[in-house]
């Protein structure tokens, strides 16, 4: 299992760069301290956490479009 730098992260979440960094100081993202006091993430943790959205695409009701 490899660790990501946050920069990979953010890049693979489409977020502005120090956004999981940010995060995993707040400790609202799983991450790894490293002995120097770096950060870094796995991968499959991070993955675990995303929620999967249907798309909207039914029809639309003639009341929802006005």
């Amino acid at each position: 299992m490899a660790l990501l730098y946050g920069e990979e992260i953010d890049q693979r979440l489409n977020w502005p760069l120090g956004r999981a960094e940010r995060l995993a100081r707040q400790r609202r993202l799983p991450h790894v301290l490293l002995p120097d006091g770096s950060i870094r993430f796995h991968w499959e943790e991070i993955e675990r956490l995303i929620l999967p959205i249907p798309s909207s695409s039914g029809p639309v009701s003639a009341k929802a479009a006005r």
